[in-house]
């Protein structure tokens, strides 16, 4: 899939000294491979299939000190470019008005000297750090058609739990996967359904941490598990075969040991013409039938 890309300045004619790490403009990628001795432009590496050149999604980290000090020599003056979205191949019908922009990424292109070793990046695999929900239903389903990411609400709650099971397996947990489903013509794996609130843990590096155990931890395809609150909780064995709450307050404990949770769980329906625009727009709605809560109580349970 490709996004706004980014490149690195070798490919430009300037000396080393003035070499930078930049942003690259998605419409602009491909000119620019194919004036700089790359006559078949943007194509996809034939041994992964994705493009060379790893998509910016627009993360960007700032150190206070140097970036106040470079506003205030440039003004917060930025470059400003035209990105026409047009409706037909012959590029003769916009899609939508043409407007003048100026990206925060482009931030890099006004450093200078010194200032521009400063720029850098790390890239990360896309499944874990970036999922658009900003197409219609209508325009996903054709995006999918052609083995792009659709960028639909669907796909992006399907990719939320994906992050969360891909890092669970990645310690050691047994999480299985469901098989695919359709709602509205937009393909998804639904279940099972992880949630890890942000004040549960924030990053992959936490998750050691809350299962010291990780192969006793047992997650079915059908099951959902949610996670939440600034306590202490702790997951040392887990079997789930259905829906699992857990809260626990700030200031409380938990510890899940030899706990095994077997329930109806939450099912997933079609939506109907009269829910709510959010459901529709995902095209299903979650039904709970049974659900299992635990809070703290004695510290364990």
């Amino acid at each position: 899939m490709q996004c706004r890309q980014r490149v690195h300045s070798h490919f430009c004619a300037v000396p080393p000294h003035l070499h930078r790490t930049i942003n690259v403009e998605y419409n602009q990628l491909d000119p620019l491979l194919r004036a700089s001795g790359f006559p078949d432009g943007d194509v996809n590496d034939p041994e992964t299939g994705f493009s060379p050149y790893p998509g910016n999604i627009n993360q960007l980290l700032f150190e206070l000190k140097p970036y106040s000090d470079i506003l205030e020599r440039t003004k917060g003056i930025m470059p400003e470019f035209v990105n026409p979205k047009y409706k037909d191949a012959a590029k003769t019908v916009f899609k939508k008005p043409a407007r003048l922009e100026c990206m925060m990424q482009d931030f890099p292109t006004v450093l200078e000297g010194e200032e521009t070793k400063r720029a850098g990046f790390t890239s990360i695999s896309a499944d874990l750090c970036f999922s658009p929900v900003k197409n219609a239903t209508a325009d996903g389903v054709a995006l999918q058609a052609t083995g792009v990411a659709p960028g639909v609400a669907a796909s992006g709650e399907s990719d939320q739990y994906g992050a969360f099971k891909k890092i669970l397996r990645s310690i050691g947990c047994q999480v299985e996967d469901a098989g695919e489903e359709t709602y509205e013509g937009v393909k998804a794996v639904l279940s099972p359904e992880v949630v890890l609130k942000p004040d549960f843990v924030t990053c992959p590096h936490d998750f050691p941490a809350v299962f010291p155990s990780p192969a006793k931890v047992k997650i079915t395809s059908k099951s959902s598990l949610v996670i939440a609150g600034p306590g202490s909780v702790l997951i040392e064995s887990l079997e789930l075969d259905g829906a699992l709450v857990i809260e626990c307050p700030e200031g409380e404990s938990l510890t899940v040991k030899d706990k095994v949770v077997k329930n109806e769980g939450w099912k997933r329906e079609p939506s109907a013409s009269n829910d709510p625009e959010y459901i529709k727009m995902r095209g299903y709605k979650l039904v709970k039938k049974e659900t299992t809560v635990l809070k703290p109580s004695g510290g364990k349970c």
